[in-house]
């Protein structure tokens, strides 16, 4: 069931809405993600009765596959959007189908039955490693993250580079042969007020170059409790050794890690090579070079579709006037809810999709990782996503 929400958005309710906002939250249109994090104790009581109408599994789901007996992905979708499906349910299945080894990398953990099943996942015998986000442990860790903290799993605290920015990954991989990505915090609001996306890897290229970022946060990471001054300094930042990626004729790697992995560029290489048409579902868009590379693509004639949330700063409003850009804003699920989502689709052949908004922040000082595929099973159903959700955006004055 998708959640129709009972009032009609137009350009005026948006503008009072947007008034409330600012009140309720001051910081609201800075390019913060911190607004991922609204504190689960603000979503009221109708906002939580959302998820137990979705289906806990969606179609279309794997069955078993050849030459992945380490691991188990009988009944995990392909992918999730969040209005859809539950995240929490998604994510402990994925969890309990773990056997031997489970590395996590979490901005915001915020789900008591996740946190549970970690717990559970280490009693059993699974050799569980979770990295988490610093500013969401200190200076007061939410209930769900000190619960596991209690139950001391193995974790380690980090920020982005040099201590600076943040560990903004919201990625998974179990037994070494399934990843799992995308834009979705395990988080309340993920669940229950946003629209995100998650999506299922099992390239085993993939896999080893998200293992080697898992290892390169994990050797900087700090043991919870330990304040000291100074970070680990880090190894050289794990990077795609093949391009095997191609859109008419420019090659890509299929992953890019920040910061300063060379994923902003990549996704301005991108753009350059797109020939018909661009749409972009993207929470926070401030990357210069990026809408730089729209305004040449919308120039010979590719028509280029952007949507942002409502909750976030876009500053390239007469840029996109000037470039006969379309561009709409998009709220969340509910009113505390966000456009969560960070991914575009380029001549309906190219998803790039993960933790990257496209903003310097997310080049320059955070932690993240983008995917680049052309597997029509991801693109498709992304592209439709997009779709479906500009249908009801609203057009800016």
């Amino acid at each position: 069931m998708v959640y129709v929400p009972r009032w009609r958005y137009t350009v005026k309710s948006a503008a009072r809405l947007t008034a409330l906002l600012l009140l309720a939250f001051p910081n609201l249109y800075a390019a913060d993600i911190r607004l991922e994090t609204i504190n689960k104790d603000g979503i009221s009581a109708a906002q939580q009765v959302m998820s137990p109408g979705l289906p806990d599994l969606p179609e279309p789901a794997f069955t078993k596959l050849p030459g992945y007996d380490r691991y188990d992905v009988t009944g995990l979708p392909r992918y999730i959007f969040t209005e859809e499906a539950r995240v929490s349910a998604v994510i402990t299945k994925a969890i309990e189908n773990a056997h031997y080894t489970l590395d996590v990398a979490l901005y915001n953990l915020q789900i008591p039955d996740t946190a549970k099943a970690l717990i559970k996942a280490r009693d059993r015998g699974v050799k569980v490693r979770v990295v988490l986000d610093y500013e969401h442990f200190y200076p007061k860790a939410n209930s769900d993250i000190q619960t596991i903290v209690d139950a001391k799993l193995d974790i380690r605290i980090m920020k982005g580079r040099g201590g600076s920015g943040s560990m903004h990954n919201k990625y998974a991989i179990f037994d070494g042969t399934a990843l799992e990505t995308g834009s979705a915090n395990w988080s309340t609001l993920a669940e229950t007020g946003s629209y995100e996306n998650m999506m299922f890897v099992f390239d085993r290229d993939i896999l080893n170059g998200y293992q080697k970022n898992f290892e390169w946060m994990w050797a900087q990471g700090k043991l919870p409790g330990d304040q000291s001054a100074g970070w680990p300094k880090p190894g050289p930042l794990p990077a795609a050794p093949f391009t095997t990626v191609d859109l008419n004729g420019t090659r890509f790697p299929p992953y890019i890690f920040s910061p300063r992995g060379g994923t902003e560029q990549t996704i301005v290489r991108a753009l350059d090579a797109a020939q018909h048409d661009i749409v972009i579902a993207m929470f926070a868009f401030t990357s210069k070079p990026a809408m730089e590379a729209l305004t040449r693509a919308s120039s010979r004639g590719v028509q280029v579709r952007i949507m942002t949330s409502l909750k976030s700063a876009f500053p390239f409003k007469e840029q996109v006037k000037q470039a006969r850009i379309e561009y709409r804003l998009k709220p969340g699920r509910v009113e505390n809810g966000i456009m969560h989502n960070k991914y575009g689709v380029v001549d309906g052949r190219l998803l790039i999709n993960g933790s990257f908004n496209w903003s310097e922040t997310a080049e320059t000082l955070n932690t993240e990782n983008t995917i680049f595929t052309t597997d029509p099973q991801y693109v498709a159903p992304y592209k439709a996503e997009f779709e479906k959700l500009y249908t009801t955006a609203i057009r800016p004055n």
